[in-house]
């Protein structure tokens, strides 16, 4: 029974020391999220706005199989009365693409320390998405011109709700381009902290990407092959 009893002790030990070595292993090495909270948070408020442009996209869809025309018949006989995709669409969608290049390669500039060059980007993007929002503008007076508002007809109600929900957006990311730009500017992100320009980077891409179907399936999708 002795021999026994020694093993089992022995057992017992060794045991006991492997778990005080990896217990002293892990105080010494903390582990910490591979996201950072504040990015976890922007992923979190990008899924809900995906739901929520999602809604409006299958409202939209769901007003087209539900008219045997689309776009219904104007009201007016003015030639152009719905929306097309030249020029100013077109101009618009180069402009805030080019704007989301900008967005990264700023961000790319300000995790590699170079701040010149994030400031003259983060400007840039800024610049180019006010010159988007003017585009926006400029369109939305001309179609009110031509009589096309909300209350026209069913696709007039859909094109200014969701390409009006997607300026707010726009105009949303660039205050927050430009609250970044400034906290950029009394040294409060560098290469070792700087979460928030990526979530704003994140945001901005968001906003590029629901241009895109809209452009698509507003623009496009009514007037090219119309």
């Amino acid at each position: 029974m002795a021999p026994a009893a020694d093993a089992a002790n022995f057992a017992a030990d060794l045991g006991a020391a492997t778990l005080m070595a990896v217990a002293t292993m892990n105080r010494g090495t903390p582990e910490f999220p591979a996201i950072k909270p504040g990015m976890m948070g922007m992923y979190i408020f990008l899924a809900s706005e995906v739901m929520f442009f999602g809604s409006l996209f299958a409202s939209y869809f769901y007003l087209y199989g539900s008219h045997f025309q689309w776009p219904p018949p104007p009201p007016s006989s003015t030639p152009e009365f719905y929306v097309s995709w030249w020029p100013i669409p077109f101009i618009n969608t180069i402009i805030l693409l080019s704007s989301g290049v900008t967005c990264h390669f700023a961000s790319e500039a300000i995790a590699r320390d170079n701040r010149r060059r994030f400031f003259t980007l983060q400007i840039a993007t800024i610049v180019l998405g006010l010159g988007f929002e003017a585009g926006q503008l400029y369109e939305f007076i001309a179609a009110f011109g031509r009589g096309m508002n909300l209350t026209a007809n069913s696709f007039a109600s859909a094109f200014f709700t969701m390409t009006g929900f997607h300026g707010a957006h726009v105009l949303g990311g660039l205050v927050l381009l430009a609250l970044i730009l400034y906290r950029a500017s009394r040294g409060q992100f560098s290469s070792q902290h700087h979460v928030g320009v990526a979530a704003v980077t994140l945001y901005w891409h968001f906003v590029d990407v629901v241009w895109i179907f809209l452009f698509g399936i507003l623009y496009l999708g009514v007037t090219l092959f119309r």
